[in-house]
């Protein structure tokens, strides 16, 4: 009777130190930027996207995700509502169509670590969709892929 009042006392301290032990999960996000699918070589696309600001589209982003202006709505809608869509829009312009989606990618990788995933998910699917609702016609969107860790 000891022996099964002791193996249920340690199966009791295993269960309290293994609930404890998941509660302090680090949930660690990357955004993968792929530079295999650029038009132009990567270093150049590079090069012209540092030289590029693309500041009105960083704060697009914080505000998406952070929650943006409007707290229910539509993804797109969200993204139209913050006044920093079109600022970022007339920026994207200024970027070589080749570009266009490494800037985008670079600005969300720059980003992802004031996010939680709630955000951060917002923050890439919204990014996707950045070039088709700023109306530009090449490209239409962009893939960027969230891993989520």
């Amino acid at each position: 009777m000891a022996n099964f009042a002791t193996l249920a006392a340690i199966f009791a301290a295993l269960l309290v130190m293994s609930h404890a032990a998941s509660a302090h999960r680090t949930m660690i996000t990357t955004v993968e930027i792929d530079d295999d699918n650029e038009s132009r070589g990567s270093e150049s696309c590079r090069e012209h996207v540092q030289t590029q600001s693309l500041e009105q589209c960083e704060e697009l982003f914080l505000d998406i995700g952070r929650g943006g202006s409007r707290p229910s709505g539509g993804d797109r809608e969200r993204l139209m509502d913050s006044q920093h869509f079109r600022p970022c829009c007339q920026q994207l312009r200024q970027v070589d169509q080749q570009c266009r989606c490494r800037g985008i990618r670079q600005v969300v990788n720059e980003e992802q670590s004031e996010f939680r995933r709630e955000g951060l998910h917002r923050v890439v699917k919204s990014a996707r969709d950045l070039p088709s609702a700023c109306g530009l016609s090449s490209p239409r969107h962009c893939q960027i892929r969230a891993i989520w860790f």
